[in-house]
């Protein structure tokens, strides 16, 4: 006689495998981790932009070039991680007054919207990086597509967050954000 089973081994109705979805919150913290840190160095870069102009009267000539490219980490970076948490764009105070069926499908094709916009990002990104690469950013001295790689991880990483949450509407399951009891950002 066979051993009652405890469910699917991915942890869920029928969508990703557990592992997939625990590596892919570890991604998402990443994410933020990486936002936070982008966000604390700027935050530095701008206070000694400040202490130079005003203080020294020397303003450091790569502090505006790094603080810009550090907002781009910022920013991406959590958008990514607002991806997984549900925070995107999307049909929800909508949807809450339209029945069951047609709710979801504005989930799916919200989810799919993001997920393409999110590709587009991380390949046409990925093209404007490779055509600047020879050139030198004059202010800080980095090769020109330094500026494109958070477009690019940025977008792969709202893809692929795009992706997982598709994946679980068209299994009929609940979306990540959906599933945590505890989500990693909140708006409250």
């Amino acid at each position: 006689m066979a051993a009652p089973h405890d469910g699917p081994s991915h942890g869920r109705k029928g969508g990703l495998p557990r592992s997939l979805g625990r590596a892919l919150d570890l991604c998402c913290s990443l994410c933020l981790g990486i936002a936070g840190l982008c966000l604390v160095l700027m935050t530095g870069v701008v206070s000694w932009s400040v202490f130079g102009r005003f203080v020294l009267n020397d303003t450091p000539a790569w502090a505006d070039a790094t603080a810009m490219l550090l907002m781009g980490w910022v920013i991406l970076g959590a958008a990514a991680a607002g991806v997984r948490e549900g925070f995107h764009m999307g049909f929800d105070t909508l949807k809450h007054v339209l029945p069951a069926p047609i709710a979801r499908a504005c989930d799916l094709v919200s989810d799919l919207v993001v997920t393409l916009f999110g590709l587009g990002m991380a390949w046409f990104g990925g093209e404007l990086a490779l055509g600047v690469w020879d050139a030198t950013l004059p202010a800080i001295g980095l090769p020109g597509a330094v500026e494109y790689l958070p477009l690019v991880l940025g977008g792969i990483m709202i893809g692929l967050f795009g992706a997982e949450r598709l994946a679980a509407h068209l299994a009929g399951e609940e979306a990540p954000s959906e599933a945590l009891v505890t989500p990693l950002v909140s708006d409250a």
